[in-house]
């Protein structure tokens, strides 16, 4: 599965998984990845950090001091009918369904790019780490600082790590996470209204 996200560098789902790629390589059936899914006792969290490890070691040496980039981000899955665990009505600024809302899911997504040579230029390769579902348990926010920390242990010898989001998360729960780790930084946009600064000394 991890090969399958890194050759096809996007992960709908796992049936996406299958028909563009596992198929043609195992002769199990689409069933069996949902049931080891579901049911093998394996830690999923690992699976950002082992996916991490193949992605740096496509950077050329003459690349290693280029930096590389965290990209955070959400998505809207929409579903048609109620009964899905989770669904909910979301807000979707992009949504062509004649409403702001739609019937959903909402995944935090986090995609790791790293830097390699495209005919004698450097360029990026874009490679998703990891998906998780918002469950209103915790807040997106929170659901990205959380995946952040679980890869930046990858990164301990990378000289400069920089997460890529937009305004939505230039907030104190995710831009928090940079004070915990000397060679990562943050580059996104701010709202207006976005406080920039820390209180004055009692």
């Amino acid at each position: 599965m991890i090969l399958s996200i890194l050759a096809l560098e996007s992960a709908h789902s796992i049936r996406f998984l299958y028909q563009h790629f596992l198929s043609g390589v195992t002769e199990k059936s689409l069933n069996v990845f949902y049931y080891a899914c579901s049911y093998a006792k394996v830690d999923y969290s690992r699976f950002m950090n082992t996916t991490a490890r193949i992605a740096l070691k496509l950077i050329p040496n003459s690349l290693q001091t280029q930096p590389v980039f965290l990209c955070v981000d959400d998505t809207m899955v929409s579903k048609f009918g109620t009964k899905f665990e989770n669904v909910s009505k979301l807000f979707d600024h992009a949504a062509h369904n004649g409403s702001n809302y739609l019937n959903g899911h909402c995944f935090v997504s986090v995609m790791l790019c790293v830097p390699v040579w495209n005919h004698d230029k450097v360029s990026y390769l874009s490679v998703p780490l990891g998906y998780r579902m918002w469950q209103k348990k915790e807040s997106k926010l929170e659901l990205a600082a959380s995946m952040i920390r679980q890869v930046m242990p990858e990164f301990h010898g990378k000289e400069h790590v920089i997460i890529l989001c937009d305004s939505w998360y230039t907030k104190q729960n995710l831009v928090s996470v940079i004070d915990e780790y000397p060679n990562l930084d943050l580059i996104g946009n701010a709202r207006t209204d976005s406080v920039m600064y820390d209180l004055e000394p009692a």
